[in-house]
C-alpha cells in the first residue's frame, strides 16, 4: 500500500523535485476545479519573509470563461485549520483572475502543460500589486483530482521573475450565493 498524498506532503519537497513535478505534471481538468475553494499553502523564501503562506482559491464559471479569487486566511500553522479573515461569513476575497490553458498563450511558454491563472486578466484595481502575478498550476498526481502544484512568477515588462511553488487541496464548495463584483 502506497502512501497517501497530500498537500503537507508537498512541503516537505526539494524545490529542484517541484521543478520536476511542474515539468512533468497534467494539465488539470478545469471542470474538476469549477465550483470549489482549494486550501493553498506558499512554498518558498519570498513567501515566508512576505508571510502570506496560507491562502485559499476559488474557481468559478463567467459566462463562456472561468475565473477565480483568492480568500485572505490566518497565518497560523499548515496544521491548524483553514479560517478566513476576517472572519467565515464574510471572507476577503481578493486577487482576482482568469484561468486559461498555457499553451494558448505565446508569452507564457514555461510549463505549456499547465493553466494559467492569470491576474492581470480579473479586473484588480491598477494600484493592486497581484495584477502583475501570473500562476502556472499543473497536477502532479495523474491519479488525484484533489491535489495541485503551482508556480507563481511576478510579470514585470517583458521578465517573468519566480516567486515561489504552491500547493492546493480540494477543501470546501463555493458558496452557492456568492456574488462577486468581477471586473472583467
Amino acid at each position: 500500500m502506497k502512501p497517501e498524498m497530500n498537500y503537507i506532503s508537498f512541503l516537505k519537497v526539494p524545490s529542484f523535485v517541484l521543478e520536476a513535478l511542474m515539468l512533468c505534471g497534467q494539465r488539470p481538468d478545469v471542470q474538476k476545479l469549477l465550483g470549489w475553494e482549494f486550501r493553498g499553502y506558499n512554498i518558498g523564501l519570498l513567501p515566508r519573509l512576505g508571510r502570506i503562506l496560507k491562502f485559499k482559491k476559488g474557481f468559478l464559471q463567467f459566462g463562456d470563461e472561468v475565473v477565480g479569487y483568492n480568500v485572505l486566511i490566518q497565518q497560523n500553522s499548515p496544521y491548524e485549520p483553514w479560517i478566513a479573515v476576517p472572519d467565515e461569513s464574510n471572507p476577503k476575497r481578493h486577487g482576482f483572475y482568469k484561468v486559461y490553458p498555457a499553451d494558448l498563450s505565446p508569452r507564457y511558454r514555461q510549463y505549456p502543460h499547465a493553466l494559467i491563472i492569470d491576474y492581470s486578466k480579473g479586473g484588480n484595481p491598477i494600484w493592486d500589486p497581484s495584477r502583475f502575478l501570473r500562476d502556472f498550476l499543473v497536477k502532479p498526481l495523474p491519479d488525484n483530482d484533489d491535489i495541485y502544484l503551482g508556480k507563481a512568477y511576478v510579470e514585470l515588462g517583458d521578465r517573468m521573475v519566480p516567486v515561489g511553488y504552491f500547493v492546493l487541496e480540494r477543501y470546501n464548495v463555493v458558496d452557492t450565493n456568492l456574488k462577486l463584483n468581477l471586473r472583467l
